[in-house]
């Protein structure tokens, strides 16, 4: 891939000395290209910048267009061709487009993205979580009589992620040193993942109704290989032998169907159909054994996984709009949407040697999961007059879950796991009123009130509320908007936790409100702003199991709070300071000051292991408050008609006040080159 940006960087090199003729026959030619050289400073955690920017040194494509298109529209054999290209020659996210076209024949459309992701980052896992992958996507789309009521479509579609990774993963072995609950091993990668998907279909408009049949094959598969990491931090452990290997091979034919009405009409249907039905093989093969600190003695932990699985998915859509009057509108759309999975998977682990209060052998079965929802939405439009609106609606839903899964002993089969359903119905009612008192003015209000039942997850929407303020105020080069939203959602511990009560404080409260702010002046010439802000508030409270105490590894129930106080700004301006000059000029800060005396300075004994984290004793309280600042400038000069030269230059300002680890500066700037002709 390296090779295929160097050749196109070489391209528009060439490019830059061709002949500026721009007819060629009956075809006109345009060209333009930006090619300049990137120059990157970094002081701070340089992994923490290549895992947010990644910009780095070196001779760029900034960017580059070719438009090759026929002056009467009857080429012999095209009509158009459109190339682009950016950020060829090392940037981090690199991307090019071809288009072919021939009017009422074809229109070829090829798109190419490459992105490089590195990750080592030190707050996860110990820094023991890496990844240095490449992936490419690769996308084809071939559409015959594109003009017409009847269209011809093919597609192909590729996605391909190679490269290192570092991984860990935590055994839980109920009372053997070899396993320790609150350490975890680290793995080696080296990720090999391929997604291929074939389509094919048709486009048909009659009497006013367009319909649009594809049927598609999705072909995926991953061939990861594992290996012994050569070195760790003290936060992670190196197995003594390992033995891995955990490949997965699929397919997933998919159909899908599309109907749609004149939406000019007084009545209009729209309809949408999905269904997918998948098959996959896989397996798991995992020997790792670790030396007992204590003993002396190695502990061989053995897992296998072998399976084969179904899954069936389908959804449909059907919206029904109505229009009796020209101050009446109604809508009603329904959906359903049914995911099951079926298959015959078993875990079964063994251990050898035994160690005292643990058995040497667990197994896990999985026959089922299936998931069915069902929604419908009822909304009412009235306008009695141009400066007066009001809207409501009913909304219902209904969500069915099946599973059956479980863990036996050794003399248990799969036929002894239980089926387990749960269904969940929510209510929701929805009201608001649109004001244009004055022509440039605008205001909507809303609020939203909604029950369910039965929530599947504590984090689940159970008696939640909504209360929403939008105005807008345009009059000729201004814009100025504003806004308001508060949620609110409280929840009990949902049935399928019911294990855990009188053990966890497992009530869940969310709130959030946000405000914004906005303000763009866009006058006929020269000039142009535009800046914004916004503010989130953000409070949650929780019951968890899972939060051992550093100095034990057993887990106590608490309850966790997590607060944060986000504000987001940013600015820019577009200035013409002289016919041959521009300049742009932009500063967007992000910042979260949510944290408080007691989580700057967290109490014992979550220090300095949960730096986030403040403990009164009986419950946590968690923020992460940090801060990010980005002022940028480009300046373009034009030194002779259709070519111009650029400077820009960004700063990037990473700060956590919880932890310095991560803290990063940096500048990037580059200069270039862009003829146009």
């Amino acid at each position: 891939m390296k090779r295929l940006s160097l050749l196109l960087l070489l391209a528009a090199t060439g490019g830059l000395a061709q002949d500026s003729d721009q007819r060629r026959g009956s075809y006109q030619i345009l060209q333009g290209f930006e090619v300049g050289y990137r120059l990157v400073s970094v002081a701070g955690s340089r992994e923490m910048y290549r895992s947010s920017v990644n910009y780095s040194n070196g001779l760029r494509l900034l960017d580059g267009i070719l438009r090759i298109h026929s002056r009467d529209g009857h080429g012999r054999f095209l009509d158009e061709i459109t190339l682009t290209s950016s950020g060829a020659g090392g940037d981090p996210y690199q991307s090019s487009s071809l288009r072919l076209e021939k009017n009422r024949r074809y229109r070829y459309d090829l798109g190419f993205r490459m992105v490089s992701y590195h990750n080592q980052l030190a707050a996860l896992s110990g820094g023991e979580h890496r990844a240095n992958t490449e992936r490419i996507f690769q996308s084809h789309d071939l559409t015959l009589f594109p003009q017409s009521r009847f269209q011809l479509l093919l597609g192909y579609d590729r996605n391909n992620q190679n490269g290192p990774a570092l991984i860990s993963e935590n055994f839980d072995v109920r009372r053997e040193e070899a396993f320790p609950r609150d350490r975890f091993f680290v793995f080696a990668d080296q990720v090999r993942r391929l997604n291929n998907q074939w389509r094919a279909g048709v486009n048909l408009t009659a009497a006013g109704i367009a319909f649009s049949f594809l049927k598609g094959w999705d072909d995926y598969k991953e061939d990861t290989r594992h290996a012994v990491a050569g070195a760790v931090t003290t936060a992670g452990l190196l197995p003594r032998t390992l033995r891995r290997d955990d490949p997965v091979h699929g397919r997933t034919p998919f159909t899908r169907l599309n109907v749609h009405s004149d939406a000019n009409r007084r009545f209009s249907v729209n309809g949408r159909l999905v269904y997918a039905e998948g098959e996959r093989n896989f397996v798991l093969d995992e020997n790792i054994s670790s030396l007992n600190p204590l003993s002396g003695v190695a502990v061989t932990r053995q897992a296998f996984v072998l399976g084969r699985g179904q899954r069936i998915q389908g959804t449909g859509d059907l919206s029904l709009s109505w229009q009796p009057h020209r101050i009446w509108a109604l809508s009603n759309t329904t959906s359903l949407h049914h995911t099951r999975i079926t298959g015959d998977s078993a875990f079964v682990e063994m251990r050898t040697p035994a160690s005292r209060g643990d058995p040497d052998r667990d197994e896990f079965f999985f026959s089922l999961l299936g998931i069915r929802i069902l929604t419908n939405a009822t909304d009412v439009n009235f306008r009695p007059t141009p400066r007066v609106g009001f809207y409501g609606g009913y909304h219902y839903a209904v969500r069915r879950v099946r599973s059956r899964e479980g863990s036996v002993d050794v003399s248990g089969g799969p036929g002894d796991v239980p089926l387990y359903s749960l269904e969940n119905t929510i209510h929701s009612g929805l009201a608001g009123v649109r004001l244009r008192p004055v022509t440039p003015f605008t205001a909507v209000f809303d609020v939203e009130h909604g029950r369910a039942d039965r929530p599947f997850t504590p984090l689940s929407e159970r008696r939640f509320h909504a209360e929403t303020a939008r105005a807008q105020w345009k009059r000729k080069a201004w814009l100025l908007t504003a806004g308001f939203r508060n949620f609110s959602n409280r929840n009990a511990a949902p049935p399928v936790l019911g294990i855990l009560e009188g053990a966890v404080p497992s009530l869940h409260t969310h709130r959030s409100r946000q405000y914004s702010g906005s303000v763009a002046w866009t006058p006929p010439r020269r000039f142009a702003l535009d800046a914004g802000y916004s503010r989130l508030e953000l409070d949650t409270a929780s019951g968890i199991l899972n939060f051992p105490l550093p100095s034990s590894p057993l887990a106590a129930a608490r309850r966790s709070f997590y607060v944060s106080r986000l504000h987001h700004g940013h600015a820019t301006l577009r200035a013409e300071m002289h016919k041959r000059a521009t300049l742009f000029a932009g500063y967007s800060i992000v910042k979260d000051n949510a944290d408080r005396a007691g989580l700057r300075r967290p109490a014992a004994p979550f220090l300095p292991a949960y730096p986030t984290v403040g403990f009164d004793g009986t419950d946590l309280v968690t923020a992460y408050p940090l801060g990010y600042q980005s002022p940028q400038a480009r300046l373009s000069i034009e030194l002779r008609p259709k070519l111009s030269w650029n400077a820009g230059w960004q700063f990037y300002l990473y700060r956590e006040r919880f932890s310095g680890l991560q803290n990063y500066r940096a500048h990037a700037s580059y200069t270039s080159l862009r003829w146009a002709f």
